[in-house]
């Protein structure tokens, strides 16, 4: 069976083509814009670029995260969050060429893809979850579904994965190695693909109460504290206490430091924390 489809790209500065580009499928008029921060005053300037946008602003630091957003006046929305969220290197926004999209429509959207990314291993920056869905009736849920079915396929284009969790033959692979977490900490990762894959029923803290008052002003047990809630809301874990909770699906991270700091609600060296870890990067050196 036939499975497959066409997308066009196009480099409006080709001596920086990995920084900015427009991706459109030839028959569709949904049209989305990448970009990494240092290029947001160049998107503006683009055609369409104003319109009616759902967007999604990524960081691929210590943690896989995005945030989901919707903008009735396009790229003009995103320049806010130059001030309100540093977190993030890079940004995708999505238009339709004849500004069909409407409010309801990107409010839409915004719900379908904060649903969707919370099941992924995608850390969400929002805090606003959209647990309430907007009300349409059924003839424009249809047409909106599609026009969500098309954007996951052009972000699936531009690299973004909406892989639900690890699959179960890598966790029981032989030649793949397991982490213990340091005692007392109850907690284990393994390695696959590069990343580092926190293990169901790992034991996850919320951050020390004392870590509000450092001298980052609270970052630390912000982000974490958001985190923590964020893997309970999305029942990717369970409450223990009011302040410990037991992974029940595999999370997956790119360094080991933050899987750490949530085992042990405190500021970690990810290579020192899990027994071993260390010693292999050492080897293979």
């Amino acid at each position: 069976m036939k499975n497959d489809r066409t997308v066009m790209f196009y480099f409006p500065d080709v001596k920086h083509a990995n920084s900015l580009r427009i991706i459109q499928d030839p028959t569709s008029q949904i049209r989305g814009f990448y970009f990494t921060k240092s290029r947001l005053n160049d998107v503006e300037s683009l055609e369409y670029a104003n319109n009616h946008a759902v967007y999604f602003l990524f960081s691929d630091s210590d943690e896989s995260s995005v945030y989901v957003g919707q903008s009735v006046n396009g790229i003009n929305r995103i320049k806010s969050h130059l001030r309100e969220k540093d977190f993030w290197q890079f940004g995708i926004l999505f238009v339709t060429d004849n500004n069909s999209f409407d409010k309801l429509s990107i409010d839409y959207l915004e719900y379908y893809f904060i649903q969707a990314f919370s099941r992924t291993q995608y850390s969400l920056e929002n805090r606003d979850m959209r647990t309430v869905e907007p009300n349409v009736n059924v003839f424009n849920q249809s047409t909106l579904n599609s026009f969500a079915s098309h954007i996951q396929f052009l972000l699936e284009a531009l690299g973004v994965s909406f892989r639900v969790s690890i699959p179960t033959e890598i966790a029981v692979n032989d030649e793949v190695e397991v982490f213990e977490a340091k005692s007392p900490y109850e907690a284990s990762i393994l390695l696959a693909d590069g990343k580092f894959v926190l293990q169901a029923n790992s034991i996850i803290y919320a951050p020390s109460e004392h870590t509000k008052d450092w001298s980052d002003g609270g970052t630390f047990y912000n982000r974490n504290l958001r985190r923590y809630e964020q893997l309970i809301d999305s029942n990717k874990a369970v409450k223990l206490d009011e302040g410990s909770a037991k992974l029940i699906d595999d999370v997956e991270f790119n360094s080991p430091s933050m899987p750490a700091e949530l085992c042990s609600g405190r500021a970690q060296n990810g290579w020192m924390f899990w027994n071993g870890l260390n010693e292999k990067r050492n080897k293979e050196k």
